[in-house]
């Protein structure tokens, strides 16, 4: 007797019992179900699919403007899967397994939790510390007695030299908190890993207490440092860092991640906010079979359509886009942040038929339309579209999602643009014309 995947038969329930959704929020839940049929109709015949190169147009529902001064991006495959997906758990195995493919050899682990040269660099961090702004806005720097204090008691109790123990499964308690590793070469890591029901994530830094931003965050008014003129500074070129996180992704053995972003980035340390590295920041995505890499994860939802943020549009708590990020300089890679990680079970549908483009295109107007509500802001303005993938949920699907051929929308407002505000995101469904929730 055949037997069926626990899936398709909660599916065939769905398609029995579907029930109309009402015209007014058929843009923003699920549409009839339609995700559920494509997922168990037959696969479709290879085809390929026709957009313009370009989307010019102005419409204005409800006397808000929307200006649609878009390129028009598509893979050149001409089959469209379904992928059914879970979460990847990782384990303290898992980790050791990734850090050895990294840099074979062995890695051993700090057994104090704090190391006197990484303390007495804090002391002097804390000494003239960012303190705030005065009353004209400007930034305030002094010493922060409390945290001289601190740490001075820390240096006090602190061992004269470092202790170095093997890092292996059985030595490691797993989730990792942030604690400092040593691999073969000598060169010192910090390391973090943890496992949750929301997605996994690893993080490898070479220094501790700095946060990356993008030339785009430093151009923005209340920056700081503010760079109104981008960054100057890097010291690398671009075509130097792709190649160096490609060896890096390849090396981790992620194979089908693919680089969907490249900016400038800045690196500032969180005591001082003072500059310590320009470079570049590079965001990997898996790229299934053609598929466009686009690495949405840490766009915004659009402010001025507000049931994007609503978790009605939802059957749980969205999951997280798949990425992998490094930050690399002329020193080389220094910190890398993998995130989400999914276990790919099966292809639900090797080839589904696509809403034709003037089908998209008339759930996008009736999404502004319904979507912008009471906004009075500056002009919509809708930049860019692909045709990528990205996960989409369904009720009572329990640990599994899908994969699914979504258009990724990127889209701001006059305004925003002008002060080099974020670009904010929204994914619509290519099978249904449904918006998919996300969490940025």
């Amino acid at each position: 007797m055949k037997r069926f995947p626990p899936f398709f038969l909660i599916l065939c329930l769905l398609l029995i019992a579907c029930k109309p959704t009402p015209t007014e929020e058929a843009v923003m839940n699920r549409a009839d179900n339609k995700l559920e049929q494509a997922i168990v109709a037959p696969p479709a015949a290879s085809y390929t699919y026709e957009v313009p190169s370009r989307w010019e147009e102005t419409f204005a529902p409800r006397n808000r403007e929307v200006r649609f001064i878009a390129d028009v991006e598509v893979p050149t495959a001409e089959q469209f899967p379904i992928v059914t997906i879970r979460q990847h758990r990782l384990t303290a195995e898992d980790v050791i397994g990734f850090l050895e493919a990294l840099c074979p050899g062995e890695w051993t682990m700090r057994e104090n939790e704090y190391s006197r040269e990484e303390l007495m660099e804090d002391l002097k961090k804390a000494s003239n510390m960012y303190l705030g702004e005065d009353d004209t806005g400007a930034p305030v720097y002094g010493a922060n007695e409390e945290e001289m204090r601190r740490i001075q008691k820390l240096i006090d109790e602190a061992p004269l030299q470092d202790t170095y123990n093997p890092l292996n499964a059985q030595t490691v308690n797993f989730p990792i908190p942030t604690v400092p590793v040593r691999d073969s070469t000598g060169t010192v890591w910090y390391l973090f890993a943890k496992s949750k029901e929301t997605g996994a994530a690893l993080q490898l830094r070479k220094r501790q207490g700095t946060t990356v931003y993008t030339e785009q965050w430093s151009m923005q008014p209340g920056s700081e440092p503010y760079r109104p003129n981008g960054l100057t500074n890097v010291k690398i070129t671009e075509a130097e860092a792709i190649k160096q996180a490609d060896a890096f992704i390849a090396a981790l053995g992620l194979s089908d991640y693919r680089a969907a972003d490249v900016q400038k980035a800045i690196e500032i340390q969180g005591y001082t906010l003072a500059e310590c590295s320009e470079g570049y920041l590079l965001r990997y995505v898996p790229a299934l079979d053609g598929t466009i890499p686009c690495c949405f994860s840490q766009s915004p939802n659009p402010d001025f359509l507000p049931f994007t943020n609503d978790a009605e549009i939802t059957y749980a708590p969205p999951w997280r886009q798949e990425y992998a990020e490094l930050y690399i300089t002329e020193e080389g890679v220094m910190s890398f942040w993998w995130d989400a990680p999914k276990e790919h079970i099966m292809t639900a549908n090797e080839n589904v038929r696509l809403l034709s483009f003037s089908e998209i295109q008339s759930c996008i107007r009736k999404i502004m339309e319904y979507g912008l509500g009471d906004w009075e802001g500056s002009p919509v303005l809708v930049k860019r579209m692909v045709l990528s993938t990205s996960v989409a949920q369904i009720k009572d699907q329990g640990d599994e999602a899908f994969f699914v051929p979504t258009w990724v929308i990127f889209l701001t407002t006059e305004q925003d643009e002008e002060i080099h505000r974020d670009i904010a995101v929204l994914l619509v469904n290519a099978i249904d014309g449904t918006v998919i929730a996300r969490t940025p």
